[in-house]
């Protein structure tokens, strides 16, 4: 069987596989992020702070929200995995 993880060199290799695709997909979402977004549209959305510093005001990217739901989905798996150690955490705390 072709997925088998019990051996380690499979395991690393599926790893470093998917490691590949998810930072190519960042990076083309990452490259095309500002392609709808030109100069003006940034020049008429900023703000201005004495005239000295512009500040630029746009929408979430579609990096971002890959990014965020990443970030939004490992927390999820990490509490569940660690659920038992921090069910030990808030019963010694609530003693």
């Amino acid at each position: 069987m072709w997925l088998d993880f019990a051996n380690n060199y499979v395991y690393c290799f599926y790893m470093v596989i998917i490691c590949m695709v998810a930072f190519t997909v960042l990076m083309i979402l990452l490259l095309r992020s500002g392609h709808d977004y030109s100069v003006h549209d940034t020049e008429a959305h900023s703000t201005n702070y004495a005239n000295v510093i512009k500040e630029g005001h746009g929408g979430l990217t579609a990096f971002l929200w890959v990014l965020y739901a990443a970030i939004l989905i490992w927390t999820v798996v990490y509490f569940i995995q660690h659920a038992a150690e921090f069910g030990l955490i808030f019963a010694a705390a609530g003693q």
